[in-house]
């Protein structure tokens, strides 16, 4: 100042610049400052897990022991690919010969088919004649008077020589015997026999005589429901051969299988209740399952973020472990409470997901807004 009070020119400038500088330093902490909160309004960034957004049942058909089985939690499979086997009850042919006759059809319960038809089946022996025979007009030596349950014989036409043939003894009760005929030639049903030990039919083997008479056609039955028919009208089968397969427990829709149960459609399997070797009852849960393509990203929203989300946003989601994949991610849902545990509030928020070949049920992910 001059001795007047007048202000020197230099310190008039000096406290000019620090208002200024004041003044741009305020700007500059607006300025930071609405950036920040532009920033926070504009982009909110949520992280979370892929889980499955629907879970199926497969549910045992019927009730069994269930075989072993390789499928495991986190398979992918398609449709139709076997899950598990449920072990039936085989129904075989007890002799060979030939299915003359099938009524039923799988689904079919055993006891209405054999209420209407007598059987499931009927089966002819390949052999078409038994014979009742007695010692009666034996040879006069008392060993061809005591025959024997098993024995080969050998009969022949009482009327014609030419016709004849070879059988076993398959019963005995006294002095009378029955043969079932393994092989002939051109006998015939009705007529008299005379039976021989001796396939020479010396008369000193012959130890009794009878009349041959049809075999009659053999039923197949059963207890339970037909799962599956293995034989037609006409089939010839051997002994042991399978006929049918029968389950306890009648069958959803009437409708038989081959004893498999398969994925329903194209999935992902969650987790597996059944267990080889164990029993399990019908419409017992066997194992749980997520459709191909039914997935959801879940996200705990902090309180103090969750009014910048609304159901219906459109989100950018980044699976972690393909950082360069976007996807699509819309919310479907906000929790109206709270996630329990330590800590703020925070609010489960669940995105629908566009389908991708990547994404996995448990990876992490991150949306942004």
């Amino acid at each position: 100042m001059t001795a007047n009070g007048e202000r020197f020119p230099a310190a008039d400038k000096e406290e000019e610049m620090k208002k200024a500088m004041v003044a741009l330093l305020a700007a500059l902490w607006v300025m930071l400052g609405a950036a920040v909160a532009e920033e926070s309004v504009s982009e909110v960034k949520l992280e979370g897990v892929i889980e499955a957004a629907v879970e199926k049942t497969i549910l045992a058909p019927y009730s069994g022991v269930v075989g072993d089985f390789t499928a495991s939690p986190g398979d992918v499979l398609a449709s139709g690919d076997a899950l598990f086997a449920i072990r039936t009850t085989p129904v075989y042919a007890d002799f060979d010969g030939t299915v003359t006759a099938v009524f039923a059809q799988p689904g079919d319960s055993a006891a209405s088919v054999q209420e209407r038809y007598g059987a499931l089946a009927y089966m002819e022996q390949t052999s078409l004649y038994t014979a009742d025979c007695s010692t009666t007009g034996a040879d006069s030596d008392n060993e061809n008077r005591i025959v024997h349950v098993g024995e080969r014989v050998y009969i022949r036409s009482s009327s014609n020589r030419d016709r004849h043939g070879e059988a076993v003894v398959t019963s005995v009760s006294g002095k009378q015997y029955t043969l079932e005929v393994l092989s002939e030639k051109d006998m015939r049903l009705g007529e008299s026999i005379k039976v021989y030990r001796d396939e020479d039919f010396v008369s000193s083997s012959c130890i009794g005589s009878g009349d041959l008479s049809r075999v009659d056609p053999k039923s197949v039955t059963a207890e339970g429901y037909v799962l599956a028919v293995h034989v037609q009208p006409g089939q010839q089968v051997s002994r042991g051969d399978l006929l049918f397969e029968i389950v306890p427990d009648r069958l959803n829709g009437m409708r038989g299988g081959d004893g498999s149960v398969s994925m329903p459609e194209d999935g992902v399997l969650l987790s597996i209740s059944a267990q080889s070797g164990q029993a399990i009852a019908k419409d017992a849960p066997m194992a749980t399952y997520c459709p191909r393509g039914q997935v959801k990203l879940v996200c705990a929203v902090d309180e103090d973020e969750i009014a910048s989300v609304e159901v219906g946003d459109e989100l950018s989601v980044t699976l972690d472990a393909y950082d360069g994949e976007t996807l699509k991610g819309t919310v479907v849902r906000i929790a109206g409470a709270s996630v329990s545990g330590e800590g703020a509030p925070a609010f489960d928020v669940t995105l629908e997901l566009e389908e991708s070949e990547h994404v996995r049920i448990g990876m992490n992910a991150t949306a942004v807004k």
